[in-house]
């Protein structure tokens, strides 16, 4: 009895030991530039899900109410905006918000070395556009930008 009980504490460390150093192990951040006709766009990170399970699903309360404060950063029509990733996500999701709608941007490339780009559409006006990565451990993070197409 006593060396199964010995067994079980065992494996459960040994487990718990492996889920750590796998999934869980990656504390530092990705870091992310916005980047449009080669200037540096401001960012704010809307939610996240990263690391250790202390740092799951945090969320910037406001920060889409913000950001629609904030001052847009002039773009043109046909412009590609670039994204940088520090460390490549598996999977990019990228939302625009344009008034009261929201519409998926399924034309976006992944370049060389990990970066991505779409075409800004002919949409006039001041546009939000929500790019979430995703990375393995589903550990994400979801940024906002702010751009006025003219």
């Amino acid at each position: 009895m006593f060396k199964k009980g010995i067994l079980y504490l065992v494996a459960i460390f040994t487990i718990s030991v492996i889920i750590n150093q796998t999934i869980l192990s990656n504390d530092e951040k990705p870091k992310v530039k916005f980047e449009l006709a080669d200037k540096t766009i401001p960012y704010k990170i809307a939610n996240y899900s990263w690391g250790k399970l202390l740092d799951k699903d945090q969320s910037t309360n406001g920060t889409y109410k913000n950001i629609q404060e904030e001052v847009a950063i002039t773009a043109f029509e046909g412009q590609f905006l670039k994204i940088y990733f520090s460390e490549q996500p598996e999977n990019v999701e990228i939302l625009e918000h344009s008034g009261t709608k929201k519409a998926y941007i399924y034309d976006h490339n992944l370049n060389n070395y990990g970066s991505y780009s779409f075409q800004l559409g002919s949409k006039k006006g001041e546009i939000i556009y929500e790019v979430k990565g995703i990375w393995k451990g589903n550990n994400y993070f979801t940024y906002l930008i702010k751009v006025k197409v003219i």
